[in-house]
């Protein structure tokens, strides 16, 4: 049950009209232009956009195989400005995927009339079913800090750091939280995986975030061992360090 995450970005006006939002480059997707095609993994489980919203503003996905079905993924509740707020508008479709096709090229696009080019950001999380969360295991939190150096549509990566070794042994990871100024989504990198699952930036140590993202409500996002920890990735702009909880299950 892995997932991924990817994500769009532009600094543009819209006008008052619908306009596509430029895919994020990523190696480990295939991006073109405004086109992210659907890797393997083809369920659409998470998704939030965040734009200017001086005036009414709306957000939507689009893919071909939407479009068969009959109409485009509207974003429901969007983020004002270039971050999420303390408790993120995000939609969970964890358990009713919205099921696209392999290779297909996904959209997202923006209705709204900032006056100037302003960024607007879309993300969405895929994974290959409906997600089982983690229940019954003894998950326990690490704090780690990153020092990924944020600039505008782009990935940053980074290493974690943390404040201690962690105890000899593999371990799976079932949870993640990393709070950032200026960031709006982050995704970790495995080892030995070419997934990239994340979800969210929280702004502030006092913000709420997703509890879902968190304590085994995504799955498994990724397993490791205390030698090879996962690194991290964040799309935001103007900072430089964040703080980055994990929530692990120790294999042994």
């Amino acid at each position: 049950m892995p997932f991924t995450t990817i994500a769009w970005a532009e600094s543009q006006d819209a006008a008052a009209a619908w306009v596509k939002v430029a895919g994020v480059p990523d190696t480990s997707v295939s991006v073109s232009g405004d086109d992210i095609y659907c890797p393997s993994l083809t369920e659409l489980i998470v998704y939030g956009a965040a734009c200017e919203q001086t005036v009414a503003s709306q957000a939507r996905f689009t893919s071909p195989s939407m479009l068969e079905f009959g109409f485009e993924e509207y974003v429901s509740s969007l983020a004002s400005g270039l971050t999420f707020a303390a408790l993120p508008q995000v939609t969970d479709k964890r358990q009713s995927p919205v099921s696209l096709t392999e290779q297909e090229a996904i959209q997202a696009e923006l209705y709204n009339n900032p006056g100037s080019a302003a960024y607007s950001y879309h993300f969405a999380s895929l994974s290959d079913t409906a997600i089982t969360p983690v229940t019954g295991a003894a998950i326990r939190t690490v704090r780690c800090t990153a020092a990924a150096a944020l600039s505008a549509g782009t990935w940053a990566s980074s290493s974690l750091t943390f404040p201690v070794s962690l105890r000899a042994g593999n371990y799976q990871c079932v949870g993640a939280r990393c709070n950032s100024t200026n960031g709006v989504v982050f995704r970790l990198l495995f080892q030995g995986s070419p997934w990239r699952p994340g979800g969210v930036v929280v702004n502030d140590e006092a913000d709420q975030g997703t509890d879902w993202q968190r304590q085994g409500g995504l799955g498994i996002w990724g397993e490791f061992d205390s030698r090879t920890t996962p690194q991290i990735e964040v799309l935001g702009i103007t900072d430089s360090a964040q703080e980055v909880f994990l929530d692990l299950i120790y294999l042994g």
